[in-house]
């Protein structure tokens, strides 16, 4: 079997660097039916704390939720995204973020913090996230394309 380019195609890089950036928009508008609407029925999804959701009402329960409490205030950036093909139809994307506004549980403000999303996405019309990874960063490490940090 021929090996697949690990490059994508322009028009599906404009269109993963658009999900990013939309991702933005919803998040910073709190509108977590429209983020549902990009995840896969089925989506695996592994917050920042390590809470594994398995499908998409499990993802925008959890979601509604945070942004009904600790995140109703938070401010999301997508600072950058790459995204290289994975097989035929799928892509993997990497998101760098910072976010600021978010409380802990307790009410208490949290700092601003920084981290990496990994999207595992398919290419079919319209684009779903069928698996989901999100990570922060340690105070010390930086992100890999955003080079000013």
């Amino acid at each position: 079997m021929p090996a697949l380019p690990s490059t994508l195609d322009p028009a599906n890089v404009q269109r993963l660097q658009e999900l990013a950036m939309r991702w933005q928009r919803a998040w910073n508008h709190h509108d977590m039916d429209e983020i549902a609407a990009w995840v896969a029925p089925d989506v695996d999804f592994v917050t920042v704390t390590g809470l594994w959701l398995r499908g998409r009402a499990e993802f925008l329960e959890q979601h509604r939720r945070l942004h009904r409490t600790q995140m109703r205030d938070s401010s999301w950036t997508t600072l950058a995204s790459t995204a290289r093909l994975a097989c035929e139809g799928l892509a993997l994307q990497h998101v760098e973020w910072c976010i600021e506004g978010d409380r802990d549980p307790d009410e208490t403000p949290r700092a601003p913090r920084r981290g990496v999303f990994t999207w595992v996405v398919s290419l079919h019309d319209p684009l779903s996230i069928l698996a989901a990874h999100n990570t922060n960063l340690a105070a010390h490490v930086r992100h890999r394309l955003v080079s000013s940090n």
